[in-house]
């Protein structure tokens, strides 16, 4: 797997470094997309203290560098498509993150629940 570490230093220099030429960033795919094949369907079943020692890091760096906006993923997180997970997106990358920028979805990756 990625390395956290590694790549919250790497996100943080990209997003400093493209956007400070008028380009605006986009982290994805938020958050615990880890494959490709069915990946529509699949559920990423992740706890809070894994979530944030090993996949979290580099988005929170992101976030930190003053990313633009934020890409959701295909998958479900703990049962629930990510674009529509509202613990993931406003509680922890809005709220803990504290993300200030819109988060858009993936081409076809937006679920209504009603």
């Amino acid at each position: 797997g990625e390395d956290p570490a590694l790549g919250a230093r790497l996100a943080s220099a990209y997003v400093r470094g493209a956007q400070s030429e008028g380009v605006m960033c986009v982290a994805k795919h938020f958050a615990f997309n880890e494959q490709e094949i069915n990946r529509n369907n699949y559920s990423s079943v992740v706890d809070a203290r894994t979530a944030w020692e090993l996949y979290y890091p580099p988005f929170e760096a992101a976030v930190q560098a003053g990313v633009g906006a934020v890409m959701c993923s295909y998958n479900r997180v703990n049962g629930t498509h990510s674009c529509v997970n509202s613990e993931l997106l406003k509680g922890d990358l809005k709220g803990k993150m504290g993300f200030h920028g819109f988060v858009m979805s993936d081409w076809l990756a937006v679920y209504n629940y009603h």
